[in-house]
């Protein structure tokens, strides 16, 4: 399931100058990235004397937080940055390094350099040369005294890191974190629960092997407190609003209450739960200030609308066909990977049975057409990206749909009733 976006940058300036304070104060605490989240002081702590040490005592460290999207993952650590600036004595340099961002190391160490890097070292630097850039900013953080500002390197997506060639700037930045040359820590960010085994055998040695796990509210209770302390912020003292969001939240009668239970039986994203919130902020009335059970409903139910059922019903003929048989193929063979010579092949067998009754095989560049777009809207995946080499019609892909959806989606499609007996054929197998 695709969630369909609740949030856009504009909605959130409606009326902003006419709302009272209650208002102002729930969209602060919808977009207070750098709190702590709850249940994670204890790492917390340890990030924080982690980073202090490095800071004031000049220790090398590195560290992974790992988590699904959505638990705090940035939120703990920029509130942990920030109450090290706040404690420690001495001033540190902050690098933050996205891996959506820097897609090889090339990049990364240009982003690194305009960081640390005086502009005037900066202009006679070759950036494009990936060999001196290195060998610069080794020798800049390595020649340096205790004296020397600390650097604090932010990895977010982590695992996209390990994709680059030979994962050289993971080896020198954990090498030089194990050094004494330079108090350098670095911290890591993600989703990847695997990520230990996509670090090459050198770039683990160099690791501190430190790895903190977030996760969601482990309770829905927990998961109503959060959500009741987020429509009722702390500075914000009125009573009978947080008598109505206590009732409106815990009445096991509301309407609401179901609906938040399936959002967290889906995600316990926290940040899933404030894009809902955010609807009941943005459409409170400043003289009544009252949640529109209504309203919140029809969001909520947006959520939950699929967007594949919504790409699929908007298929041709062919592309219909051509998703039937990779879903044959994958019920009889147990989900195992299908190319598209088998895809082609399955089809062929339905054409021949059907004895004219539908139309003829496609034209193969038809074929790999329908092909590419199932792959870009998502519900086709290729197996994997190192096959590169290999030609379209054999490289291996898998199907992204679920298949009880999938034959419920196509009783709602236009298709001869041929074609909707061969779909719900797949079920049989």
């Amino acid at each position: 399931m695709i969630l369909i976006p609740l949030i856009f940058a504009g909605l959130l300036m409606v009326n902003l100058k006419d709302s009272n304070d209650l208002k102002l104060s729930i969209i602060q605490e919808l977009h207070n990235n750098s709190c702590i989240p709850k249940g994670t002081e204890k790492i917390h702590q340890q990030l924080h004397d982690l980073l202090l040490n490095t800071v004031d005592r000049g220790e090398g460290n590195s560290a992974l937080l790992i988590g699904p999207r959505g638990t705090g993952k940035s939120a703990l650590v920029n509130h942990t940055i920030e109450k090290v600036r706040n404690d420690c004595k001495s001033d540190f340099i902050l690098v933050y390094l996205n891996g959506f961002i820097c897609i090889d190391d090339q990049q990364a160490l240009k982003e690194i350099a305009k960081e640390l890097c005086p502009k005037s070292e900066l202009a006679d630097l070759n950036l494009n040369s990936f060999a001196s850039t290195m060998t610069f900013l080794l020798e800049t953080l390595n020649s340096g005294d205790k004296g020397r500002q600390s650097v604090i390197f932010v990895l977010d997506e982590f695992d996209l890191f390990t994709q680059h060639h030979n994962q050289h700037l993971l080896y020198n930045l954990f090498d030089l974190s194990q050094s004494k040359s330079t108090p350098l820590a670095v911290v890591g960010l993600t989703c990847r629960q695997d990520v230990m085994e996509l670090m090459e055998k050198r770039v683990k040695s160099r690791f501190s092997h430190r790895q903190y796990f977030l996760f969601g509210p482990p309770t829905f209770e927990e998961y109503i407190s959060i959500a009741h302390g987020i429509l009722c912020p702390k500075n914000v003292d009125q009573a009978s609003w947080s008598s109505h969001v206590k009732t409106v939240l815990n009445s096991s009668d509301n309407k609401i209450r179901v609906y938040l239970e399936r959002v967290y039986n889906f995600s316990r994203s926290i940040q899933l739960l404030k894009n809902c919130l955010t609807w009941v902020a943005v459409n409170l009335d400043s003289s009544s200030p009252k949640i529109d059970v209504g309203l919140f409903e029809e969001k909520l139910i947006d959520v939950f609308k699929d967007s594949k059922a919504v790409l699929i019903r908007s298929l041709s003929k062919l592309e219909c066909c051509l998703l039937i048989a990779m879903a044959r193929l994958s019920t009889k063979h147990a989900n195992q990977p299908f190319n598209l010579e088998m895809v082609l092949f399955e089809y062929k067998e339905f054409v021949t049975f059907e004895g004219g009754k539908i139309d003829a095989l496609p034209n193969h560049d038809l074929a790999v057409q329908a092909l590419e777009k199932m792959i870009r809207s998502q519900l086709v995946r290729t197996l994997s990206s190192r096959q590169s080499k290999v030609q379209k019609d054999y490289k291996l892909m898998y199907l992204n749909v679920d298949i009880m959806d999938f034959t419920n989606i196509l009783k709602t499609c236009n298709l001869p009733s041929n074609v909707q007996k061969w779909a719900q054929s797949i079920l049989t197998f």
